[in-house]
């Protein structure tokens, strides 16, 4: 649902009611400028973007040379030489 920011400013209480029914997408000029999520759905996408996140270091490191040890020893000695 794609809603201007006037009418988001004029009615925000009534859109923040639709937020848990689906997203509301706020528009500037026609163009999307940012959208409303329930939290819910909020924590789903951190969760979901952490995810990958995670498969793209794995990817990174069964390409590397380096061991789980290694990069475990590695960050330890890094945290702490910042104590």
């Amino acid at each position: 649902m794609l809603v201007s920011i006037t009418e988001m400013h004029n009615r925000l209480s009534h859109w923040l009611k639709e937020i848990p029914e689906r997203p509301v997408t706020i528009t500037r000029r026609g163009k999307p400028v940012g959208v409303l999520v329930s939290p819910e759905e909020y924590e789903r996408l951190r969760q979901v973007q952490s995810y990958l996140e995670m498969l793209r270091l794995s990817r990174s490191l069964q390409d590397s040379d380096v061991t789980a040890d290694e990069l475990f020893q590695a960050s330890r000695q890094e945290l702490e030489a910042h104590r």
